[in-house]
């Protein structure tokens, strides 16, 4: 796992988390592509102050709520979510506002690899999948003072619900 947040100033805004799952890309695509992912979040981890709002009949209405209620700061901004497929230079849109320059965007970047297993008769190869996960912004309203731990915390649950969903076997 090696997250990295990047905020000079109030905009852009990145925050990135990278991660090897043990699955190929097409698993991993098919979980991210699942508003179920997102929307667990409030379940797994109710208390982390980020809540995603995806209308699957209508996968134009995303949103993120930042921050919890009655805590004092709280922002729900428009969200669009993206995965780019490995060696694939254009990114496949999942949900959101595509043109909103105050959307946030949530991108998974994938790169397969193939990992020798060491055995006696040198088999077998495991598929697993090196990820990227990136929270921006281009015209950002996000508060980075007290918002970047929640996005670097969401991207790291994203991973871990990622690698769970898209398991082989």
């Amino acid at each position: 796992m090696f997250p990295h947040v990047s905020s000079a100033h109030p905009r852009p805004l990145l925050v990135r988390h990278r991660r090897l799952i043990h699955a190929p890309s097409e698993a991993i695509i098919r979980a991210w592509c699942d508003p179920a992912l997102f929307t667990s979040l409030d379940t797994i981890e109710p208390h982390i102050g980020v809540t995603f709002s995806i209308d699957p009949s209508a996968t134009h209405r995303a949103s993120i709520t930042l921050g919890v209620p009655h805590a004092g700061a709280q922002e729900r901004l428009p969200l669009c979510i993206r995965y780019q497929p490995a060696g694939s230079g254009a990114e496949q849109y999942v949900a959101g506002p595509i043109d909103d320059p105050y959307a946030m965007h949530l991108c998974l970047t994938l790169s397969p690899t193939l990992h020798l297993v060491a055995s006696a008769d040198n088999g077998p190869t495991t598929r697993r999948t090196f990820c990227s996960l990136s929270f921006g912004a281009k015209k950002s309203v996000v508060s980075p003072q007290w918002a970047v731990q929640l996005l670097v915390n969401t991207l790291q649950l994203l991973a871990e619900g990622l690698a769970e969903r898209s398991a082989v076997g």
